[in-house]
């Protein structure tokens, strides 16, 4: 991999700093929307790296239950707590002599943010339950698609931790900042879904481009991609229409702006996702907490 696809100058930068930041070994923290890109980013980085040959450790801190976290980072030990049957090695020593990138940091618990924090400043941890401290040798690659300084403004982040981790500091263009760069993705996604389809002689039309182009591409990439993988399956014929595309360009997105959000609008999207407060949060473009803040900020009633 040598970069980001693209040929637009906000691609081109952001591949300048994914060469500069991989001949350094500070920390990073990526930011940018849902779907821009920012795993292949850190990905990237690795690869290029002197620590290629090293691990490369994910760690999606919003995939896992808050209150297993810590447990997941730094390990634990046999008879820790309840359930913990057999010893486990956390993803920061699977990590060690290479990458560990922490996807959705922004969900991370501030508890454990802090026990983070001293892993950064000196690079040794204690599993769970553990009085041992072993010195591990590994990049921290952070990202989120929240607004951090929202986060530390409600203390859903600790400042610190936002200061260790910002050291190299990469902001992902969204896709709608990069026009230029969409019909080449679209035919890029357009071969591989007709490798996996099993399908060939599938193009886009001029009207389908037009309308790539006028998108305003709320799910960045990630929605591109999806969108090609639909039109693939829907097309009839090896002209790919509008109409397969699924889209509708008189929606433009707009970001929802926490100061301005109406309680009436909170409890309906919490409604709607069956009082899922993780996954309302995340519709929302929020962190659980702030979420929670808001419920009580509003009276919201959470009694399903």
């Amino acid at each position: 991999m040598t970069g980001l696809t693209g040929v637009s100058k906000a691609i081109e930068f952001t591949n300048k700093r994914i060469s500069q930041y991989a001949a350094s070994d500070s920390e990073i923290l990526i930011q940018g929307e849902t779907g821009v890109g920012k795993s292949r980013c850190a990905r990237l980085i690795h690869d290029t790296s002197k620590r290629c040959k090293g691990p490369f450790v994910e760690l999606n801190c919003g995939s896992i239950p808050r209150g297993l976290v810590e447990s997941e980072l730094f390990g634990h030990e046999k008879g820790a707590f309840t359930g913990a049957i057999k010893n486990h090695v956390g993803f920061i020593r699977r990590a060690n002599k290479g990458t560990l990138f922490l996807d959705e940091i922004g969900d991370m618990p501030v508890e454990v943010q802090g026990h983070l924090l001293h892993f950064l400043e000196t690079k040794q941890i204690n599993s769970v339950g553990s009085d041992s401290t072993d010195t591990i040798d590994c990049r921290v690659i952070a990202a989120t698609n929240e607004p951090i300084d929202l986060l530390i403004e409600h203390d859903d982040f600790r400042q610190d931790l936002f200061y260790r981790l910002n050291v190299l500091p990469l902001t992902l263009p969204s896709l709608r900042e990069r026009p230029e760069d969409i019909q080449i993705l679209a035919d890029i996604f357009l071969l591989q879904e007709m490798t996996l389809a099993g399908r060939s002689g599938l193009k886009l039309s001029t009207n389908s481009y037009t309308v790539l182009r006028h998108h305003s591409w709320p799910g960045n990439i990630r929605e591109l991609k999806n969108v090609i993988k639909r039109a693939v399956v829907l097309s009839q014929d090896s002209l790919i229409e509008p109409e397969a595309l699924g889209l509708d360009v008189e929606m433009p997105f707009r970001p929802i702006d926490l100061k301005n959000i109406r309680s009436e609008f909170i409890e309906q999207v919490i409604r709607s996702h069956k009082f899922n407060m993780t996954a309302a949060a995340r519709y929302l473009k929020i962190s659980r907490p702030t979420l929670y803040r808001l419920v009580k900020k509003h009276n919201i009633e959470l009694d399903s």
